[in-house]
């Protein structure tokens, strides 16, 4: 075993760590968004990114932590092998149990991938056939399968300008005003999202709607974006968010679609797939554009934009 120190990550890290990450985890955009997935906040859990270094000071192995959750761990590929993976989830193990105050129990088992809010990717790619390895050795076992799909965002008669403006022209026959989110937008809409749909999407359109309009630790590392707020709403004939839709609300820079929802009352008008295309075509010219995370619905998104398979990943935890 290779004699490693470990030790908390702070920004001088960064630059080592987004090498180490690019060259590690080849299948995931990890240069973009280092800083989000090391340093930033996890929502409700706590954030533990550790790394692991060699005597002289060398940067070998990085471990970002949520909770019980692991969002990413990695080793230098010339070092692998060499106990310091297994290192960095003891420390993982090591954190969960002083902060729960219990050794045993669901609360203490890691998980790896799919922590809500704050990921790299919704668990291990299966192309990380080492990685899968790794984990089922270290007594982990699958836990389930999730799925990224992808829509082609150029050159997709779905996604243009003049689709859009046709959509937007039938939500306003219906009594509906669809744009990009406001300052004026804010309060009610994080409200809705997090009373009707889920409190921790109400984080990632947080961050989505950018430092400009949201101050506070969900917009931390979060960069402006070129088209303003990175959320596009549907309010109804008293001015109320029935509708939202976001995009790099989640790996910030990347295009990443998601989250997005419309009041049950409202459904059945198009609102959805209006808010979608605004988005998709907000993110044409992003490094991973069209990648819609951690899929539910994916009869719609084929519908609505042609989105098809991309990605697939398995969730880990311990047996």
């Amino acid at each position: 075993m290779m004699d490693v120190v470990l030790r908390e990550l702070t920004v001088r890290d960064l630059l080592p760590a987004q090498a180490l990450l690019t060259a590690a985890l080849p299948y995931d955009r990890s240069d973009v968004v280092t800083a989000e997935k090391l340093l930033a906040s996890n929502f409700r859990r706590d954030r533990f990114s550790v790394g692991a270094f060699s005597s002289d000071g060398e940067l070998l192995g990085v471990m970002a932590q949520a909770g019980r959750w692991i969002k990413l761990i990695a080793v230098k590929p010339a070092v692998q092998r060499r106990g310091i993976g297994s290192a960095l989830l003891r420390a993982a193990k090591e954190h969960v149990v002083q902060s729960t105050g219990t050794a045993t129990g669901a609360s203490t088992k890691l998980r790896m991938g799919d922590h809500p809010g704050n990921y790299l990717s919704p668990g291990l790619d299966e192309r990380y056939l080492a990685g899968q390895a790794f984990f089922r050795a270290r007594g982990f076992g699958e836990a389930a399968r999730l799925l990224n799909l992808r829509a082609p965002v150029r050159d997709n008669p779905l996604i243009t300008e003049e689709r859009l403006a046709t959509l937007h022209t039938a939500a306003t026959e219906a009594g509906y005003t669809l744009r990009r989110a406001t300052a004026g937008d804010v309060e009610p809409l994080l409200q809705t999202v997090s009373g009707s749909f889920a409190p921790v999407w109400s984080f990632e359109v947080a961050r989505a709607l950018g430092p400009s309009l949201v101050k506070g630790e969900a917009t931390e590392w979060a960069e402006e974006l070129p088209e303003g707020p990175a959320v596009h709403v549907a309010l109804d004939g008293d001015g109320a968010v029935v509708a939202f839709a976001a995009h790099d609300g989640n790996n910030r820079g990347l295009g990443w679609f998601g989250p997005m929802g419309t009041l049950d009352h409202h459904r059945g008008h198009g609102l959805g797939e209006a808010l979608l295309l605004g988005c998709l075509l907000d993110v044409r010219d992003r490094p991973e554009g069209g990648v819609i995370a951690w899929v539910g619905p994916v009869g719609f998104y084929s519908r609505a934009c042609g989105a098809v398979p991309d990605r697939r990943f398995v969730v880990f935890e311990e047996l």
